[in-house]
């Protein structure tokens, strides 16, 4: 734009020039000649005003043209001043360090060292009044009816606990207790056997089951569950005694003295499992085991009027007639047998007279 203005201001005065050099030619060299002004009378035309014109017009153009220039430069002259000032202000960036540029290129550095610049040290800055509290008196209050009460005040319902699951043992001893408590109940054999299922090896269970079965009087079946019952405890005295006096309700000494042997009889003081044993051999014509067992058996309980009676027939099959007569009378001292066992007893004292 300033080179178009330059272009235009030459031109101008180029035009002006050549206007007044015209003019002063004319003044020099006039149009009438010597002659003409000797010999012939002209009369004076009137002078044009028009060429007047167009000059002061040229000269009012080109001024106001300079004038506009002029103006326009200064107008850039400042613009470029408040430019470079307010570039002066901004705070430079700074470079990061190489290796921070490698390691992160695309990371953008928040924290920038702020410089100081003396333009506005001088600047004077205006106090931000702070926010007066507002009185309590001031703050409307909500009604007591509109207010909304706090999270904290609003009761919670707890979820009740899920019930703690029952084990299957636990199960088992449920239906072992209901039976037990409830023995004359029908469904006394039904509840051990679900509890049996649950529970294989309950005791206590197994042994009210022998004991039902026995007072139902299923005796095969008491037998089966005597054997499934060994196989699990085959040390269990309950259930050795319980399987042979079955064995000689049947007439089986045999079976019975088998399973008897696996208990330590020598040594033992189980009064249940010496009697058996002692039964065990009178029907096996064993006499002379029979006496040591019930001899045996009087010193452990001698108020047993059922030891003195089997110890005095063992002596009897032996030929000990008087240790059998002493025996009997023991056994009949006792007065806890039946009166036909008394009898019996009566009569075999006449006989070993």
């Amino acid at each position: 734009m300033q080179l178009l203005l330059e272009i235009y201001g030459v031109t101008v005065m180029s035009l002006i020039n050549q206007m007044l050099r015209d003019l002063e030619n004319r003044k020099l060299n006039p149009n009438t000649s010597a002659t003409l002004n000797h010999n012939i009378k002209v009369n004076k035309t009137a002078t044009s005003k028009v060429p007047l014109l167009i000059l002061s017009l040229l000269v009012i153009t080109a001024s106001g043209g300079a004038y506009w220039a002029f103006q326009y430069n200064k107008v850039q002259a400042k613009t470029a001043l408040v430019i470079v000032a307010e570039n002066s202000h901004k705070e430079p960036v700074p470079t990061p360090p190489y290796d921070q540029v490698l390691a992160a290129p695309n990371a953008i550095n928040e924290t920038r060292p702020k410089l100081e610049s003396k333009a506005t040290e001088n600047i004077p800055r205006q106090t931000v009044a702070a926010a007066k509290p507002v009185p309590a008196k001031e703050i409307t209050k909500t009604p007591v009816s509109a207010q909304q009460p706090a999270v904290a005040d609003i009761p919670v319902k707890k979820s009740p606990a899920p019930p703690k699951p029952i084990t299957v043992k636990e199960q088992a001893d449920l239906l072992y207790r209901q039976a037990e408590n409830n023995p004359d109940d029908v469904s006394v054999a039904y509840k051990l056997e679900k509890a049996l299922q649950l529970d294989a090896r309950h005791l206590k269970a197994r042994l009210l089951m022998v004991k039902t079965l026995h007072n139902q009087g299923k005796t095969d079946k008491t037998a089966a569950f005597l054997d499934q019952s060994l196989a699990l405890f085959p040390d269990n005295p309950q259930f050795i005694n319980t399987r042979a006096q079955l064995f000689l309700h049947q007439k089986n000494p045999d079976r019975a003295l088998k399973i008897l042997e696996k208990t330590d009889m020598a040594n033992s003081a189980n009064e249940s499992s010496l009697a058996l044993l002692a039964a065990t051999y009178q029907q096996l014509d064993s006499s002379t085991n029979a006496a040591k067992v019930y001899q045996k058996l009087v010193t452990i309980n001698s108020e047993k009027a059922e030891h003195w009676l089997g110890l005095a027939l063992a002596h009897e099959e032996l030929g000990n007639l008087k240790l059998a007569r002493e025996a009997y009378q023991q056994a009949l001292n006792k007065n806890t047998l039946k009166e036909s066992v008394t009898g019996y007893i009566k009569q075999k004292l006449i006989e070993l007279r």
